[in-house]
C-alpha cells in the first residue's frame, strides 16, 4: 500500500503527500473545527510548504539536489540528496525556511490589522511559531542544524552533533515536564524530539565509521580515515553519501581532484570487474 502520494511540482521539486495528513484533515473536518478549521488547517499546510521551500532553494542555489519535499501531520521535510558539504552551506540552508516562516508572519499580520481579518491574524501567530520553534538549538530543528554547523567549526562534526543531540534531549526533556502540567500535545512533540535527536546521533556515527569527514571545513575534514570496512564497500563500488571517494570508469576523462579536496579514487572497468585504487595524498 502507498503511503505517499505526489501532488505535483512547484519551482522544479517534487510536492508529496503523506496519507496520514489525508486522515488528520478528516479528522479537523468532522471533529468540530469545521470548514473554517480545514481552511486555517490547509493554509497552514501551505505555509509549511513555502518554509520547506525556502530550504530546498537555497539548497539547489548552493549545488544540493533535493529529492522532494513532504508534507506530514506534523510539518514537512525537503529530503536533500547529499548533505551540505560546508557548515556555512548548512547555517545558510537551515536558516531559509525560519526566515520565509517569519516573513510570512509579518505579512499576514499586516494584511489582517488592515482587513481585520481573524484567519489572517491566526495565520500570522502561526508562522510565528513555526519560524520561532524551528530555530530552537536542538536537532533535528533548523536552530539545532545551527547550532552543530556552528560548533563544528571549532570542535569538528562529530561532537559538535554530540553536543548538539545532548542538548536536544535536554530540551525534550523539559518539554515532557511541561507536557504533563499544560497539555499533552508538548509530551508528544517532546518524545519525537528526544527520538528525531537519537537519530541524528546515530546517523552521524555511520557516516563517521564509513570515513565521512562530516563539513570540508571543519578541523577533523584534512585528515585521512582509513577503515576497513569503508575501503571494502568502496572496492564493491559502493559510495558512503558525503564521502571524498568517487566511481569512475577509467576510459572516461576523469575530473582531477582538486588540491583542496585531497583523497582516494576509485576506477572501475566497464564490465566492473576490475578495480583499481589510486591513492593521493
Amino acid at each position: 500500500m502507498r503511503w505517499s502520494y505526489r501532488l505535483g511540482t512547484l519551482f522544479g521539486f517534487p510536492i508529496r503527500m503523506h496519507m496520514s495528513l489525508l486522515i488528520f484533515l478528516a479528522f479537523v473536518l468532522f471533529s468540530g473545527g469545521g470548514l473554517y478549521g480545514l481552511i486555517l488547517m490547509l493554509a497552514v499546510f501551505g505555509s509549511v510548504l513555502l518554509h520547506e521551500l525556502g530550504h530546498s532553494v537555497v539548497a539547489r542555489k548552493l549545488g544540493l539536489a533535493i529529492v522532494d519535499i513532504s508534507l506530514y501531520p506534523f510539518g514537512g521535510m525537503a529530503r536533500m540528496a547529499s548533505a551540505p558539504k560546508t557548515s556555512n552551506d548548512e547555517i545558510k540552508v537551515a536558516a531559509a525556511g525560519p526566515v520565509v516562516s517569519l516573513l510570512l508572519a509579518g505579512g499576514f499580520a499586516l494584511l489582517g490589522w488592515l482587513s481585520a481579518s481573524p484567519l489572517l491574524a491566526e495565520l500570522a501567530r502561526i508562522n510565528l511559531m513555526l519560524g520561532v520553534f524551528n530555530l530552537l538549538p536542538a536537532l533535528p530543528m533548523d536552530g539545532g542544524r545551527i547550532l552543530r554547523a556552528y560548533l563544528a567549526k571549532r570542535v569538528g562534526f562529530y561532537r559538535a552533533t554530540a553536543q548538539s543531540a545532548r542538548l536536544a534531549r535536554w530540551l525534550a526533556g523539559g518539554l515532557a515536564v511541561a507536557g504533563l502540567v499544560y497539555s499533552s500535545w508538548l509530551l508528544v512533540l517532546a518524545i519525537f524530539l528526544f527520538v528525531m535527536a537519537l537519530a541524528e546521533e546515530g546517523t552521524a556515527q555511520a557516516r563517521r565509521f564509513m570515513g565521512d569527514p562530516g563539513y570540508q571545513d571543519g578541523p577533523q575534514a584534512g585528515r585521512p580515515v582509513f577503515d576497513p570496512f569503508r575501503r571494502f564497500s568502496e572496492s564493491m563500488g559502493f559510495r558512503p553519501a558525503g564521502s571524498r571517494w568517487e566511481v569512475f570508469d577509467p576510459e572516461q576523462k576523469p575530473k582531477g581532484p582538486s588540491q583542496a579536496d585531497p583523497g582516494q579514487r576509485v576506477y572501475h572497468d566497464r564490465n566492473g570487474n576490475r578495480v583499481v585504487i589510486e591513492w593521493r595524498d
